[in-house]
């Protein structure tokens, strides 16, 4: 098996923008200095090292991963040849991606007692909540996070 490399100096650059609780980040990297390379693919995980199915793409050097969900997202690429002979992983870049919290849970544009009720409502269900009612950021939406709701409107205070 015939070894080449994404060049040396080959950095993996990344920018972020989020919408809700989705986000996209770009990478971008140098073109390998093997010669014979005819693509690259972009690995990414919620792991360091550990990554999932790569994003087989062509001879371009700039790639934008879409609808990641919230946490710390590890990304890397390698590049190939035309018999599928594959690199060694570049540096590795990693982005978090933060929830951003809402306290209007029943999604009217305002933040009342209406809220708590749905929030108590679909709790008592056992319905799954959207992160982004995780109003005290502790990786997950339960009854603490009611009380915060609950103080919230009671005090007149602000969303986290």
């Amino acid at each position: 098996m015939r070894k080449f490399r994404i060049a040396a100096a080959c950095a993996m650059f990344l920018a972020f923008a989020a919408s809700g609780v989705a986000a996209d980040v770009s990478l971008a990297w140098d073109h390998s200095v093997s010669p014979g390379v005819v693509g690259y693919k972009i690995y990414f995980g919620q792991t360091s090292g550990k990554y999932g199915t790569p994003i087989t793409i062509g001879y371009q050097t700039t790639y934008t991963v879409t609808g990641l969900g919230p946490g710390t997202w590890y990304f890397a690429a390698t590049a190939f040849d035309a018999s599928g002979n594959e690199s060694d992983f570049s540096n590795e870049v990693s982005q978090v991606i933060a929830v951003t919290t809402s306290c209007d849970v029943n999604g009217d544009g305002k933040i009342s007692i209406l809220d708590v009720q749905t929030m108590a409502a679909m709790l008592v269900k056992g319905q799954p909540l959207d992160p982004k009612f995780d109003l005290n950021h502790d990786g997950k939406v339960n009854v603490l996070d009611l009380q915060v709701l609950a103080d919230i409107i009671v005090k007149g205070g602000k969303c986290p």
